[in-house]
């Protein structure tokens, strides 16, 4: 379970890095990943909102003493 979970961080920290450097431009992509933008900001706006769904989810577990 440890696998997945660090699996999905590992996503979602190189589509937030992706958007990051999207704005400033901070490193030079390669022309293929400037080609497929579309895609990659369809699967992070995905991320986002399962990000949000998640974060709900977590926030609705009874408290356990």
């Amino acid at each position: 379970m440890k696998t997945v979970r660090l699996i999905g961080f590992l996503v979602y920290l190189i589509f937030g890095l992706y958007f990051i450097n999207s704005v400033f431009s901070i490193i030079a992509l390669p022309e293929f990943v400037v080609n497929i933008d579309k895609w990659i900001i369809l699967v992070g706006g995905i991320l986002v909102i399962l990000g949000g769904i998640n974060h709900l989810r977590v926030g609705n577990k009874p408290e356990t003493i």
